[in-house]
């Protein structure tokens, strides 16, 4: 039996949302998990290349059985590809409407087993979330995520660890709307997004109210106008990777030009012309969706 069904009882009741951490609490957990010692393990990624014109467009807690079809209309509509980090016990109770973001292309990322803060979480209760949670998808959607996103953004060591042997990316945000807060509308979403956006930027969204697809619905025009391009968050870290790439080598012929015009002037013999190949890329591109 998959490890997500030994704690169905628990794990599928609803979690309120006054449970959230207060905001200082999530960024001193963020901080600490910037910080942490072993330096082997992954880090957190917040943010693409800031030299690129893409944008990611991120929602967690999907999929929910009202918003989400109304998000995907709208993507097919303008064209656009986003990423959705799911909770366990929502594709347990809305399956049709996880399949439906599958279906339509969009990127699934894993957003743990039960939505359960994890940064003072026992290793078993860890395993359970994260490697629950991709046997569940795998089972039940056909999709193993390379992606990671932890609830409230806790990626202490004991999650890191896990994501290292499960080869999951955690992926944090640099723009925060705060849709999930009382007193949000879609014109106070639409600020936080376009206040803060900025090239590489990956936005975090709940699909999980009206006011955060009205919010999209307006922004996809706007950014666009700006000259982003929104992509999936793997797209993203692909042309990340490829711009790092591109700047090591660049890096390379220039030290090697240099070293050449400091050689001392009588030699008998020139240096030899170096040959350069792209370099091998250390951490592995993620398929694009």
């Amino acid at each position: 039996m998959a490890v997500w069904a030994m704690t169905v009882g628990s794990l599928w009741a609803a979690k309120d949302r006054s449970e959230r951490p207060a905001p200082e609490r999530m960024r001193s957990t963020m901080a600490t998990s910037a910080t942490s010692t072993t330096a082997a393990l992954p880090r957190p990624i917040s943010h693409g290349d800031r030299e690129s014109s893409m944008v990611a467009l991120t929602f967690d807690d999907a999929p929910h059985p009202e918003y989400v079809p109304r998000l995907l209309a709208l993507f097919r509509a303008e064209n656009v590809k986003a990423t959705f980090f799911l909770v366990g016990k929502q594709v347990h109770l809305f399956p049709e409407v996880a399949r439906a973001i599958v279906a339509d292309g969009h990127e699934i990322g894993n957003h743990s087993l039960g939505h359960r803060d994890l940064s003072q979480a026992s290793v078993s209760t860890i395993e359970e979330e994260i490697v629950g949670m991709q046997m569940m998808l795998k089972e039940r959607l056909g999709v193993a995520p390379v992606l990671y996103r932890p609830a409230f953004g806790a990626a202490l060591i004991g999650v890191r660890r896990v994501c290292q042997r499960e080869r999951l990316s955690i992926i944090l945000w640099d723009v925060d709307t705060n849709d999930w807060r009382n007193g949000a509308t879609s014109q106070t979403i639409v600020r936080s997004v376009l206040d803060n956006v900025t090239s590489g930027s990956i936005v975090l969204f709940h699909a999980t109210h009206a006011r955060s697809i009205e919010a999209v619905a307006e922004l996809i025009s706007v950014l666009r106008a700006r000259g982003y391009e929104l992509v999936t968050v793997s797209r993203l870290l692909h042309d990340r990777s490829q711009r790092e790439a591109a700047r090591r080598l660049m890096s390379k012929k220039e030290n090697s030009s240099n070293t050449r015009l400091k050689q001392p002037t009588g030699e008998r013999s020139p240096l030899p012309e170096v040959q350069f190949t792209t370099p091998t890329i250390q951490t592995p591109l993620l398929p694009i969706p």
